[in-house]
């Protein structure tokens, strides 16, 4: 389990490579610091999702509020702190349901998803789709650059990147599978990754639908907190949508 103090320096510089707005990133820097004092002043250092809503609750009456349905927009902001936390050490990264903007490539990156779209064109696929595709195709390339770029693309990743897409509905998610699928075939076919990486990405979102592949990804949270927060209490703790 990684230190709070090891884990909000990574996640800042994550968000600053994705390019989130200074004023952002001065309200999450706050956020943080009370988190840190929070924990200090309970001899608390690893990190843990239990912890990080306890001070949640502290910070705002956070469970109280739940329970009668008054949770206000900002109480909601203080629990998504929490949870990107715990998000990035378990995956790694930011997930895509908090960054909504297309992310930042480098020269070799943006060049690479103009070959796939050219490949689109090429291939006699409509401009909607172009555009569609390559847009997600940035996200799949901004994220393996997190994780060694493009050429270490491996079933891991690919299974890491998946991980990123809980929360989204099961159409959309599919959506996105499939335009990485594509990409990953142009990919391989270019050279540009080894073997048949395009064969590791499933086909579907929803557990049980046919198709050879399936990633069992639970694409909507469970419980009350579904639509506001994407989690559930249980009892004293937290319980987590897994992939």
């Amino acid at each position: 389990m990684a230190t709070l103090s090891a884990l909000v320096s990574g996640l800042e510089a994550e968000l600053q490579r994705l390019g989130y707005k200074d004023s952002t990133l001065v309200w999450y820097r706050g956020c943080w610091r009370r988190m840190q004092k929070y924990f200090a002043a309970r001899g608390v250092e690893e990190f843990s999702l239990d912890a990080a809503m306890a001070w949640v609750d502290d910070a705002c009456g956070f469970f109280g509020k739940e329970q009668v349905g008054a949770l206000k927009r900002t109480d909601v902001y203080l629990f998504r702190v929490a949870q990107m936390l715990e998000e990035y050490a378990v995956h790694g990264a930011v997930l895509r349901r908090y960054n909504r903007s297309v992310s930042k490539l480098n020269a070799a990156g943006a060049e690479t998803v103009a070959r796939f779209q050219e490949h689109l064109r090429a291939a006699g696929r409509s401009a909607s789709t172009v555009r569609t595709y390559g847009t997600l195709a940035e996200e799949f390339v901004a994220f393996t650059g997190t994780r060694g770029g493009l050429g270490c693309c491996d079933a891991a990743m690919i299974g890491a990147f998946v991980a990123t897409l809980t929360g989204y509905q099961f159409k959309t998610v599919e959506q996105k599978l499939c335009a990485v699928r594509s990409f990953l075939r142009f990919a391989c076919a270019a050279s540009l990754v080894t073997g048949r990486a395009w064969r590791r990405c499933p086909r579907h979102a929803r557990p049980g639908r046919p198709g050879s592949r399936r990633c069992g990804i639970r694409a909507r949270w469970p419980g009350s907190w579904k639509r506001s927060t994407g989690t559930t209490r249980a009892g004293n703790g937290i319980t987590r949508s897994s992939c």
